[in-house]
């Protein structure tokens, strides 16, 4: 049985505990902290840890209870004792970095961009310091609640998605017990606001402006092709099948889905035509890459060419190129086609690439006159556009 001694000193009396484990005599120094009731209760403690030590059992649930709220000095002075062992409680910086070391670097490099701005987001809110098991689900809300003022809904939904991804690394790397994100709300991803629809009319004032028939492709490739911004710099010569009138695309963003590496899309006339152009004009061994110019800067020449055309710039400059062109391609082929061909689920196409136009409304109500962009016949050459006209004033 565990005995305690006091040690009078001259101003302060400290306490020390005797007890045995597995025959041998030890002692824990308690220190002038503790009163004499408290080393009193730590001594019967001691007693049945180490009695739980010596037979090789569970300590019960009283005695884990106790464990559970003793202050951090206590708990290291029996986890040198040998009495206890002390679980590392991870910090948030900890196991962020740790995350990072498994998943970050197997991104794509458009994604590591977003979860860059995931983790600073997450530590201008939380300190890096800060135990990981210490934040709480209202911790979790109130986070949620400060990116509401700081963002558009579909970033906060992003950011939410990654810290919660990070938890459950965390959680299933036994780092953390708990996700506190768990049951939290993250928002949507659709932002409507920015969406945009880059007219046919548009995209020939942009043909007009480019400065070389390669900008003339590029266009094409994006709003003709509705490809993503990676997908058009992958494409290579041995790629376009003229004869076929067929394109494969490989998809950088979908390679990790089996039977999603790529895909392969028609070459609409528009696209064939800036195409045939752009071969006509690569010399005998040149690159064998389409886009052979300026690959780091497309997004500035774009930005360039629309300035030039004399149209004002939308938001997600490639994008909505892209999902422009998938609106076309529902309205005249299909969901089925628009999936396949642009390459993402009919889900994702609804809730991020189409919307009505204003001219779905006015054809609808009969009251505007409305031209059928851009379908095609068997031939491949473009039909003469359909004109609705509503009644006469």
């Amino acid at each position: 049985m565990a005995t305690v001694k006091e040690i009078v000193r001259k101003r302060t009396t400290a306490y020390q505990i005797e007890y045995r484990l597995n025959t041998k005599r030890c002692y824990l120094s308690l220190g002038s902290k503790y009163d004499r009731s408290e080393a009193y209760e730590i001594a019967a403690n001691v007693d049945r840890l180490a009695l739980a030590l010596e037979v090789g059992r569970p300590v019960d649930a009283r005695t884990t209870r106790w464990l559970e709220g003793l202050p951090v000095d206590l708990q290291e002075r029996l986890a040198r004792a040998g009495l206890v062992e002390i679980e590392k409680i991870a910090t948030l910086e900890e196991i962020v970095d740790a995350y990072w070391e498994a998943e970050y670097y197997e991104m794509k490099p458009s994604t590591q961009s977003s979860k860059r701005q995931s983790r600073r987001r997450l530590f201008e809110f939380f300190e890096e310091s800060r135990p990981a098991a210490s934040i709480t689900k209202q911790d979790a809300a109130r986070f949620v609640s400060y990116l509401k003022t700081q963002m558009s809904e579909a970033t906060r939904a992003g950011i939410v998605r990654d810290v919660r991804r990070i938890f459950n690394w965390a959680k299933d790397a036994g780092l953390t017990r708990e996700n506190p994100f768990d049951g939290i709300r993250r928002g949507s991803f659709q932002n409507k606001t920015r969406e945009y629809y880059v007219s046919l009319d548009d995209y020939e004032k942009m043909l007009e402006a480019s400065p070389t028939q390669m900008w003339r492709t590029v266009l094409a490739l994006y709003r003709i092709g509705g490809l993503r911004y990676e997908e058009a710099l992958r494409v290579e010569w041995r790629d376009v099948d003229f004869v076929g009138r067929r394109m494969l695309v490989h998809s950088p963003k979908t390679e990790r889905y089996r039977g999603r590496e790529s895909r392969v899309i028609p070459l609409f006339p528009e696209l064939y035509m800036e195409l045939e152009a752009q071969w006509d004009e690569t010399p005998a061994g040149g690159s064998p890459y389409v886009i052979s110019e300026n690959r780091s800067t497309i997004r500035k020449h774009v930005d360039r060419i629309v300035f030039l055309a004399g149209l004002n710039r939308w938001e997600r400059l490639i994008q909505n190129l892209r999902s422009s062109r998938a609106i076309e391609i529902a309205r005249d082929f299909g969901e089925l086609a628009e999936s396949e061909w642009i390459g993402h689920s009919p889900q994702t196409a609804r809730d991020h690439y189409l919307h009505l136009l204003d001219a779905d409304f006015a054809r609808a109500a009969g009251t505007a006159r409305y031209e059928n962009p851009g379908r095609f016949s068997s031939s491949g050459e473009t039909t003469v556009k359909t004109t609705v006209t509503g009644p006469a004033n």
